[in-house]
């Protein structure tokens, strides 16, 4: 992919996000923590005891949730309450929420001991975590307000905490519905909870898995790789250059759900099934390690040597030298390739070796890891995967750059996978690498899926033969050709029993009844963790639009906005952040959402209060704007009216709609507008005279 071909990024995209405007709707992950039998400890301390003893407390605890960037959104005596995804959305804020819990039982432990040994009390916590929708905003009074969020997910959060043994991480099933991949857990059953007619499924988490799963997908259910025939031919023409002896660095570049972990998995697995020699590794960025030096090499080492976390220097020293003799290097290069993954394995180096600059330290790095990487690619051609490198760390780029020399010395090949993020160290490497390795490199664009690729990608995960035309229209219409938004739109659709499997296991079916569903909440988070980097000026101005549709006019969006005067500007921000783009310029200039979920998204942050107002004010609009064109935009007058509330003139807008449609013999739409029309009239408490004129109609229609 050329620059030509990716959008500028935009001031809209800020480097760090302001707080969300008062009041909106988002899914949050909320995490409670709680000193257990915190009232029977305080009782036997003095009261300035008890509290040096919390305050002590607050700095561990807190610490864990900042780390992977939550929200510390109140202290309480005895517990702390943390938002993850309130102020700013991140895709993966379950399991950030729930790594922070467990981070914050293990730091607790040796805090424990203290308050034991200086104190005699038995100091505990215990976590409780639930994900779901709430409203995030201004709560209070003139006297006392503060910004928090209300809704029942933080009522469950509270009780999965409440019902939590000491030393223990409790979710409930709708955090667990969106990690289970990544979880060992035990089941707890089900939980009453005060004011809710079912009880709550309930999960203590053990830890995480030694070989965790795939979190996007649908479970049970695979489809080949369609519609990459073009991409999928240059990995297995740089394969073969690779296995020629020639060092290669390509990059993977494609847009959140495209399919580039899918397709390096895949020639991973070509890689195995054509027994290839060689080493095979994989470095992956992780969005909360990217202020982390050498982040992403550091989880890479770890895995690749059994470090654990809490293991002390000599046994860290000891499991790398180990491994490194496994491999039959020379006493030497063990030596020094052991120094190098210390450091970078124990990165705070950086801040605790006053006797060296950071720059000698980081020089030492550099010196002693491209021996080792030589030495492996020297035995048999060596692949370094980078996945995700949109979240990789500067340090990681650089050494990764400087490792990327090998490739004119060995058959080393440096794959790199990441999202058209310019503001990204990832997009630096590319840059870089365009120029300095241009007689090696390739770059592999990945585009969203053609319409006839979609449908086929449908086929292969619902292999329904009376799905209706309807459904997969729909599907298609919401994905927009996205692989990974197409997988989870059918998840959804499986959840929510619109198809369900058949008892040979064998095939799906769907249901008679086919409605419009809802915005995954996978997708809403990831549609979300976008927009809310958006300055606050460019994500209201995509809010006001979504209440106009998925296609919009200028004259409208401009007539309701409440910042006309910057408008041109933030419009063409979303537009270079490919949010939005130009559809037509005459007769009207209209845009449009790039995909319709972005705009469900966008929509359903929108407070229904707000949203009311605002589609009344569309409606407004559209009267004054196109007075002698009432009958063609009838059908609009009539939607935004109904949902604003306003039932006299959504009764007209709907039966001027079923007039236009019935004058062009559309039947089925005339008998619809007129069926909404009826519901209007009813609301508003017409006569029933007017009611039966109304049935007549559609009754006269639907027959037709």
């Amino acid at each position: 992919m050329t620059d030509q071909q990716q959008p500028p990024q935009d001031d809209a995209l800020a480097a760090k996000p302001p707080a969300s405007p008062p009041g909106e709707r988002r899914i949050i992950t909320a995490l409670f923590c709680d000193v257990v039998n915190s009232t029977a400890l305080a009782e036997q301390l003095d009261p300035e005891d008890w509290t040096e003893i919390m305050n002590g407390a607050f700095q561990i605890l807190n610490a864990p949730i900042h780390r992977y960037e939550g929200t510390v959104n109140k202290l309480m005596g005895d517990a702390v309450l943390a938002f993850f995804g309130a102020t700013v959305g991140h895709e993966d804020d379950p399991q950030r929420a729930v790594l922070a819990g467990l981070d914050i039982i293990e730091s607790i432990k040796p805090y424990r001991e203290k308050v034991r040994r200086e104190h005699g009390l038995d100091f505990n916590v215990r976590v409780g975590i639930n994900t779901g929708r709430v409203v995030v905003g201004q709560v209070g009074s003139s006297q006392a307000m503060e910004h928090t969020a209300m809704g029942d997910a933080v009522n469950v959060a509270a009780r999965m905490e409440q019902t939590a043994a000491p030393g223990t991480v409790q979710i409930s099933g709708d955090t667990y519905r969106l990690v289970a991949p990544l979880l060992d857990v035990e089941p707890l059953g089900d939980i009453e909870v005060k004011g809710k007619r079912e009880p709550i499924p309930a999960y203590r988490v053990i830890g995480l898995k030694a070989h965790p799963g795939r979190l996007r997908g649908v479970r049970g259910v695979s489809a080949p790789l369609i519609g990459r025939d073009a991409q999928w031919a240059k990995l297995k023409d740089i394969i073969a250059r690779l296995q020629a002896g020639q060092g290669q660095v390509a990059c993977l570049v494609g847009e959140a759900g495209l399919g580039k972990s899918r397709m390096l998995s895949e020639l991973n697995k070509y890689w195995v099934d054509q027994k290839y020699p060689g080493r095979w590794d994989t470095l992956t960025g992780i969005p909360y390690d990217a202020a982390r030096p050498y982040g992403l090499f550091q989880n890479f080492a770890r895995a690749m040597f059994g470090v654990d976390l809490t293991d002390p220097p000599p046994e860290i020293h000891r499991k790398i030298q180990a491994y490194l003799r496994g491999t039959g290097a020379p006493e030497p290069q063990v030596a020094l390739c052991s120094v190098a993954f210390e450091r970078v394995i124990a990165a705070k180096v950086l801040f605790e070796a006053p006797a060296f600059s950071a720059e000698v330290i980081k020089q030492d790095i550099y010196d002693q890891m491209k021996p080792g990487f030589r030495f492996s690619a020297e035995k048999a051609p060596m692949v370094v995967v980078i996945d995700d490198a949109q979240w990789a760390d500067q340090a990681s780029v650089g050494l990764i750059l400087h490792l990327m020399q090998l490739t004119r010395e060995v058959p080393v090949l440096f794959l790199c996978a990441f999202r058209p993020d310019r503001q990204s160290p990832a997009w630096t490497l590319k840059q870089k690498v365009e120029t300095d390795f241009r007689d090696r490199y390739t770059e592999i664009a990945l585009q969203p899926l053609e319409a006839d690729d979609a449908n086929a990608l449908i086929s292969a995960l619902l292999n329904i033969a009376d799905l209706p035309a309807e459904l997969r229209q729909l599907v298609l219409r919401k994905a927009d050709g996205n692989p990974y938004f197409v997988e989870e739109i059918v998840r959804t659709l499986i959840e929510q029993g619109v198809v369900y499997e058949t008892d040979d296991k064998l095939h799906w079916k769907a249901t008679a009844k086919v409605e419009d569903i809802t915005i995954p909440d996978t997708l809403q988070a990831l549609l979300m963790a976008r927009i809310d980097r958006l300055d606050r000026e460019a994500k209201s101005t995509l809010q006001v639009a979504s209440v106009i549709g998925r296609s919009f006019y200028y004259r409208i969006l401009k007539a309701i906005s409440e910042s006309a005067i910057a408008l041109d500007k933030q419009l063409g921000s979303l537009q270079r952040v490919e949010l939005l783009r130009e559809a037509e310029r005459m007769p009207e200039l209209e845009y449009v959402f790039k995909h319709e979920l972005a705009r469900d998204a966008a929509y359903g942050s929108i407070l229904n209060r707000k949203r009311r107002e605002l589609h009344q004010r569309v409606a407004e609009a559209i009267e004054a704007m196109f007075p002698d064109r009432l009958e063609e935009h009838a059908h609009r007058l009539a939607h935004h009216a109904s949902l604003a509330g306003d039932n006299k003139r959504a009764l007209k807008y709907y039966a001027m709609a079923g007039e236009a449609a019935a004058a062009l013999h559309a039947n089925a739409e005339s008998a619809m507008h007129y069926a909404h029309a009826i519901e209007a009239a009813k609301q508003l408490g017409a006569a029933n005279e007017e009611i039966a004129r109304l049935e007549a109609k559609r009754a006269a229609q639907s027959g037709s």
